[in-house]
């Protein structure tokens, strides 16, 4: 059964700057603490990440997966393409202007996982997860940019 989480950010930055650190993901192994290592497999012809190799541990689970981007403004989602311990991985996030220099990022994320794990620890890494990709995401840019 898939399971859902979402979690809501305030980013005293741009949409730009914050699309440029989720473009930048090789640096994901810097700022998130669940990536081991990553791999872009493909890009457009912008550079903008397309297909993405990532390796992953959390929880004593490590997983090697593809994931396929899609890039827009102010918004960024993948999904899985190929995973040893999951079936389903759908993520997106959502930027939206402030107006006062600031940014609200609304993280979304859907997993359903090929293995068995008790319900409680699969929703504790996945709000583990959505916390990292939203205050992980603020501590870089506001490292880059602040």
């Amino acid at each position: 059964m898939a399971v859902s989480v979402q979690s809501v950010v305030k980013i005293e930055a741009g949409v730009s700057e914050i699309m440029e650190v989720l473009a930048d993901v090789g640096s994901l192994v810097d700022w998130s603490s669940a990536h081991r290592a990553v791999e872009i497999r493909e890009a457009d012809d912008e550079g903008w990440p397309i297909v993405v190799w990532e390796k992953v541990a959390q929880y004593g689970v490590t997983d090697e997966m593809v994931v396929r981007y899609e890039w827009y403004d102010g918004e960024v989602s993948w999904s899985l393409v190929e995973s040893g311990s999951q079936k389903i991985q759908n993520a997106r996030y959502v930027l939206t202007d402030n107006g006062d220099g600031t940014t609200e990022v609304v993280f979304d994320l859907e997993v359903d996982l090929k293995i068995k794990l008790p319900g409680p620890v699969v929703k504790k890494a996945q709000k583990h997860i959505a916390d990292v990709a939203t205050t992980g995401l603020r501590d870089e840019v506001l490292r880059r940019y602040g």
